[in-house]
């Protein structure tokens, strides 16, 4: 029996091994090279991102001259592109492979179905996406306040 792919990422922490695969059924596993883009800031985003492998970062535009400032790397077992589980937004960043990288990409409205379906599994996935996300705001934070300060 084969180890289902997402059961090394971490919002989906927590759920048995019939849930992840019912979620690894429902999304498509994509492959992205070095400097592939997976999707640009400012685009509807639909999908949420699952990297089973490889380096995924994260960057911002800084205006009118093009330029961008890298704000996260996503590593294996990372999520990324879930603002969509709340609501279709535009994409508040550009994603681009740093290393080669397997990617498990899921329609939000699927997998908010699936969730409706099975409560516990809907339960437990955003319990660990709340925790994710609070992470993430207070490492924000402290990197806000330490540039402050300088």
């Amino acid at each position: 029996m084969s180890k289902n792919k997402l059961a090394g990422v971490r919002l989906f922490e927590g759920l048995e091994k019939d849930q992840l695969d019912r979620i690894e059924a429902a999304g498509e596993m994509v492959r992205y090279e070095v400097g592939d883009t997976i999707f640009e800031e400012g685009n509807k985003g639909t999908h949420v991102y699952c990297l089973v492998s490889g380096r995924v970062e994260i960057s911002l535009s800084l205006g009118e001259s093009g330029d961008c400032a890298p704000v996260h790397t996503a590593t294996e077992g990372s999520v990324f592109g879930e603002f969509v589980l709340f609501e279709s937004v535009k994409r508040s960043a550009t994603a681009r492979a740093t290393k080669p990288a397997q990617i498990l990409t899921i329609d939000a409205g699927v997998l908010r179905d699936i969730f409706a379906d099975d409560p516990s599994a809907g339960y437990r996935t955003m319990d660990n996406l709340c925790r994710i996300l609070v992470e993430r705001m207070a490492k924000t934070t402290s990197e806000l306040r330490s540039s402050l300060m300088w």
